[in-house]
């Protein structure tokens, strides 16, 4: 399957998601499927991925604060023994006062500890998560604090601890 049969597939059994393809043209010519779906359909649309191709690779869920709502850009490659692999990158976001998203670790079991990390640093709850435990702030790190939240629930200036580094909130002392 090629990137034309993938979006053709994919628009066909998913009308109401957004597919655009890209290029890249250096150094090796690549093009990429970029999908948004909402996420009462994400699982949904994971799981025919994985029927599309058994064998496809997930690589990372990049996670970003955009105001009113959290987004969450899932990558992967899914390859086919012919004809080149393809970049695939599926997003879906979800309101900040309803940020639940259905894990993709039964789909993708290698998904856990993204989903592990966007739980924890944006404020995504993943529903089903089989370990839901922090992976890397501490045991007892604000509960509702979110790192890389840009809103109220994120890092407050005051929790920043200068670490020896002659960089200070707000500039360096004179």
């Amino acid at each position: 399957m090629n990137v034309d049969e993938f979006v053709k597939a994919f628009g066909e059994r998913f009308p109401e998601a957004e597919v655009r393809v890209s290029e890249n043209k250096q150094p090796h010519p690549k093009r990429r499927v970029w999908v948004e779906i909402d996420r009462e359909k994400f699982h949904e649309a994971m799981k025919f991925i994985r029927e599309l191709d058994p064998k496809a690779q997930f690589s990372i869920i990049i996670g970003m604060d955009a105001g009113d709502r959290l987004l969450a850009k899932y990558h992967m490659e899914l390859f086919w023994e012919e004809g080149e692999s393809l970049s695939l990158v599926i997003g879906t976001s979800v309101p900040k006062d309803d940020p639940r998203l259905p894990t993709v670790t039964d789909v993708f079991p290698s998904a856990l500890p993204y989903e592990r990390e966007n739980q924890e640093f944006l404020g995504f709850i993943f529903e089903g998560i089989p370990d839901p435990r922090r992976l890397f702030l501490p045991d007892d790190f604000p509960e509702g604090i979110y790192p890389l939240r840009l809103d109220e629930t994120g890092i407050k200036p005051e929790m920043v601890k200068n670490a020896g580094h002659p960089y200070k909130i707000g500039g360096a002392k004179k």
